[in-house]
């Protein structure tokens, strides 16, 4: 048996859905299954994968869904959220103004976008500034109002990447996270910080493994 290291290629994610393993495949925008493959292909949470042989090793680097090589020192598991912020019902109508203007220049860049391309948009950080949950809460709530005057806006992935620009033009920082789930199968994604959910319900993201995060 091969003990040579293996990851997944880039912009290739993987994660174990009871016993199927989700494909996010970034360059192509598409999601793909491997069905009843947990057990043949062990995944770490940071990208490494494990095959069950020396076949299956083969067939993952052929069909280009993995390299020979160790995970990186920045690559880490995805933590689940346990905690989400309440937004606040009743934000400062300041906070509602500059949120509208930046949800508005977000969404231009928005349109139009592939996945990859998206997630690859860097939102300059003012600041970074410290926060703490009752200022989040303000933030969140404030871009909850200013949104529902944003054309097109409903899908999570807009939603996300909306409240994310807006948070980094006010200092915070936010990983974005996305998650699959199978039988039926879907794909939602939201923002973090550690393990707190920001701009969307724990009962919600809680149904979904996490597959990529940026």
């Amino acid at each position: 048996m091969d003990q040579r290291p293996l990851r997944c290629a880039p912009d290739i994610f993987m994660a174990r859905a009871d016993e199927d393993i989700v494909v996010l495949d970034l360059v192509n925008d598409r999601y793909d299954g491997l069905f009843d493959a947990a057990e043949a292909v062990r995944l770490d949470g940071r990208g490494g994968l494990s095959p069950a042989d020396d076949h299956i090793r083969s067939e993952l680097i052929a069909t280009g869904l993995a390299v020979e090589g160790p995970v990186g020192p920045a690559d880490r598991p995805i933590p689940p959220p346990r905690r989400e912020v309440e937004a606040d019902p009743r934000p400062p109508a300041q906070d509602i103004g500059r949120a509208a203007i930046v949800l508005s220049s977000a969404t231009l860049k928005f349109r139009g976008k592939r996945l990859r391309e998206l997630v690859n948009i860097a939102h300059p950080i003012r600041g970074p500034a410290p926060y703490d949950e009752a200022r989040l809460s303000r933030l969140v709530g404030a871009a909850r109002i200013a949104r529902t005057w944003i054309p097109f806006e409903g899908e999570c992935l807009q939603r996300a990447f909306l409240l994310r620009a807006y948070l980094a033009s006010q200092g915070v920082t936010t990983d974005w996270i996305f998650g699959v789930r199978t039988w039926p199968f879907a794909a939602h994604c939201w923002l973090q910080i550690g393990d707190l959910l920001v701009g969307d319900r724990l009962a919600r993201a809680s149904q979904f493994t996490p597959i990529m995060r940026v």
